[in-house]
């Protein structure tokens, strides 16, 4: 059934933009329900009813253009590894619901694995709200102390810092594709580790950091990769993160709570740069990865490049100002936009309770 709706979902595709993204799925226009049906008008069943043929047809759309390989998933040994957005790591006996696991891996070719079944949910806020005493220590907290106070009641409080920082931080800059970012990523990389500065380049998905992996390796600069796909050596990579010279490449792996300690060369060519080149939704996320360097004192300095979204102005008349309000903004948006679906699971989790009480 998986398949019919992939190749219906194909052919309804053809020639109009049928589908339209809201949140993590992709829903039918009017002129792809149209399609649809009439695609769908010589068949029985379950195709006549018009929900199920909608939603099976959305879900194949969603699993044919919006879920992606290395970004959202990998495919090792014939299976499908669902990645965590925020990690970056493999999210093991995750899978998604509705149909959309078994979508995806009928389009990578493996052995469909069949729908699991919802026994019971909680939302994490009710969770911890369960606890008699309630507390956290962050290094990114503020951005959320709004809702910490609205969710939990609880106020954020800011702790200085043992030592002063001696963080570094560069101008952004922007670049227009990933063509031009990841050789000038590569030859900034390797100008700092010739001058003995380890280099952390941090990258959206497995996908991104393997591609700059490649213009490394055509550079002939030496280097290695943290990514899911090598998870096993992710001690042995961290280990050697801080050696003077050293550039590693990462996904979100290497951000928060990993600590990469410096060797005395490096510490004296400057501490650690960090390359942000992720395009994080939230601003938290970027201080998480920043982080890295100039921990607890010593020396370090952080920089982002990033490839720019459409209608982001790079020109010299673009003020520095201009151009990290671009960048801020979406961060901003989509950071209101999650916290407003959270609120709303919360008072649906918290109704279900209720009725089921």
């Amino acid at each position: 059934m998986a398949s019919a709706c992939q190749r219906k979902a194909r052919r309804a595709a053809l020639g109009a933009a049928c589908a339209m993204t809201s949140g993590t799925r992709e829903q039918l226009t009017d002129a792809g329900r149209e399609a649809v049906r009439a695609a769908s008008a010589a068949l029985g069943g379950p195709w006549q009813r018009t929900r199920y043929r909608e939603e099976a047809v959305a879900t194949a759309l969603t699993a044919l253009h919006r879920c992606q390989r290395d970004r959202d998933y990998l495919v090792r040994d014939g299976r499908l590894e669902l990645l965590d957005t925020l990690t970056g790591r493999v999210a093991a006996g995750r899978a998604w619901s509705r149909g959309l696991q078994a979508a995806v891996e009928l389009k990578e070719g493996c052995t469909p694995t069949p729908d699991s079944e919802t026994a019971a949910q909680v939302t994490y806020q009710r969770f911890f709200r369960g606890y008699l005493r309630l507390c956290g220590v962050s290094g990114t907290l503020v951005e959320a102390r709004a809702e910490l106070a609205a969710v939990y009641g609880l106020q954020v409080v800011a702790v200085p810092r043992r030592q002063p920082s001696r963080c570094v931080r560069l101008p952004t800059r922007l670049y227009a594709d990933a063509a031009s970012l990841w050789p000038a990523v590569a030859e900034r990389a390797g100008r700092l580790a010739a001058a003995g500065r380890p280099v952390l380049v941090g990258t959206d998905s497995v996908a991104d950091s393997e591609a700059l992996s490649a213009c490394l390796a055509g550079a002939g600069l030496a280097h290695q990769v943290l990514n899911a796909r090598h998870d096993a050596q992710e001690a042995a990579i961290v280990a050697t993160a801080g050696r003077a010279g050293c550039i590693t490449v990462a996904t979100r792996m290497a951000g928060r709570g990993t600590d990469i300690a410096l060797d005395e060369a490096a510490r004296a060519a400057g501490g650690l740069h960090v390359l942000a080149c992720q395009h994080n939704p939230s601003a938290r996320q970027d201080r998480q990865l920043w982080g890295r360097a100039a921990r607890q004192g010593e020396p370090g300095s952080v920089e982002a490049w990033v490839v720019a979204d459409a209608g982001t102005p790079l020109g010299r008349r673009a003020g520095a100002w201009l151009r990290a309000w671009c960048l801020r903004l979406p961060q901003f948006l989509s950071d209101r936009r999650e916290q407003g679906l959270r609120a709303q699971l919360l008072l649906q989790d918290e109704g279900w309770e209720r009725r089921r009480g």
